[in-house]
């Protein structure tokens, strides 16, 4: 396969071939945060992705980045980030631009952090299940930040200058489902991205969430999620209010349509203990296309838990089609088949893999329970600048988790037992 890269962004290419292969891969159970803080100041259009200059974040080798989901900016969120040059896994790396989605017209200003990245450290090659960490394979550094924090409240935008420090948390493989569904019904335009009012959902505390990938709703991507009012630390309890969408088509969106998925993961910083609520059955109508028509079906999602296994594997998405893209214009490119296996999970590995655009969401022919096994053959990519991509090219790589589904019920008692096995491992118990 062909990766085409920036040698110097936006003026000039470089091409590389190299083989296409799934690799395996263990993670660590500790994560470190690192912010991007906007370098220059940039007036910016809703709908429109802009790459902001930031302020150099520097990457540790053998790690891999995702975002701290729900929206660090009141204006967008960062949908993906770009290196220097380009790097593997293994090698340390430079992060010198953040791909910001606006959901709103305004001006991003030099110091507004405009994201948050989790890095998780990792390690490749033979795994088994003696293969661990040692100290010396997690380089964990403090940062401390002063930048400005910035959020709306009461419809006014806020700018408040904080000073604090980013160092991160252990965490668990232990998570559970929350369905997005619309409060309201709302018209969207392919390519335009809407903050639409959700059925509240409140998170408990030591709590961090990414949007379940894989298309949930036939006319658009759940990108994010956004609190009302000030963002909330990840050891306090947050409530989201809403989703940022990003249409596929046009369509219309109903009250009580589902929008899309949280995965919602336990997390340990300092003291904690986690606070589980009991959970009710909700309801929500799955949309999606058949024969050319759109089918509205209503269902009653029952709450689940999952473990997530700490090995996973990286799988290449390559185009299997030439097709020209202009920037901002959201484009749906057929792939080479990805054969998902029952019960997995799926997150884009951050840091753009082609040039001109980043994944946004992979797509289903028909919506499937993660229990089942699937095949993808389409993605949609968000192009940032003009270009052609070419059939062959590397256009992003998916990490594929495996993971053990069981009713709510069963969490506690998986929380209950990894809450000591931290303890130990904190030295809280002896």
């Amino acid at each position: 396969m062909e990766i085409l890269y920036w040698k110097e962004l936006g003026k000039e290419t470089v091409s590389l071939k190299v083989k296409k292969e799934t690799v395996r891969y263990r993670l660590a159970p500790f994560v470190q945060w690192k912010v991007l803080i906007a370098e220059n100041t940039t007036e910016v259009k809703k709908g429109l992705p802009v790459v902001l200059k930031i302020k150099d974040v520097e990457i540790p080798e053998n790690t891999i980045l995702a975002p701290l989901s729900i929206m660090r900016h009141a204006l967008g969120t960062t949908l993906d980030v770009i290196e220097k040059g380009i790097s593997k896994v293994e090698n340390e790396k430079k992060i010198t631009h953040a791909i910001f989605l606006p959901v709103e017209d305004g001006i991003v200003e030099e110091g507004d952090i405009v994201g948050v990245l989790k890095v998780f450290f990792v390690k490749t090659g033979m795994l088994d299940r003696r293969f661990g960490f040692s100290a010396s394979d997690i380089k964990i550094r403090e940062d401390m930040v002063s930048a400005n924090l910035v959020y709306k409240e009461g419809g006014e935008l806020k700018r408040e200058k904080i000073k604090t420090r980013f160092f991160g948390y252990f965490k668990s493989y232990i998570a559970e489902w929350e369905p997005v569904v619309s409060a309201e019904n709302i018209d969207v335009k392919k390519g335009e991205v809407e903050r639409i009012k959700i059925k509240e959902i409140v998170l408990q505390p030591n709590t961090v969430v990414s949007p379940l990938h894989i298309m949930r709703n036939t006319f658009g991507s759940v990108i994010e999620v956004a609190q009302e009012g000030k963002p909330s630390k990840v050891e306090e309890e947050k409530k989201i209010v809403d989703a940022i969408f990003l249409a596929e088509r046009d369509g219309k969106i109903q009250k009580g349509d589902l929008l899309g998925v949280l995965n919602v993961y336990y997390t340990a910083i300092g003291n904690f203990e986690p606070k589980m609520n009991p959970k009710e059955e909700k309801f929500a109508r799955m949309v999606y296309e058949k024969s050319g028509r759109i089918f509205r079906n209503g269902m009653i999602l029952k709450p689940f838990a999952y473990r997530r296994k700490p090995i996973a594997r990286w799988e290449p998405i390559v185009a299997n089609e030439d097709l020209a893209v202009k920037k901002g214009k959201l484009a749906e490119i057929e792939i080479e088949p990805v054969k998902l296996e029952e019960n997995t999970i799926l997150y884009p590995l951050y840091i753009m893999r082609h040039a001109y655009g980043t994944i946004v969401d992979l797509i289903e022919k028909e919506p499937a329970k993660v229990e089942n096994p699937k095949i993808i053959r389409k993605v949609l990519f968000l192009p940032v600048f003009d270009g052609e991509i070419k059939r062959g090219q590397l256009i992003g790589v998916v990490n594929v988790y495996n993971v053990e589904i069981e009713s709510y019920e069963i969490l506690g008692k998986w929380l209950s037992e990894w809450v000591e096995e931290m303890k130990r491992a904190l030295g809280e118990v002896t």
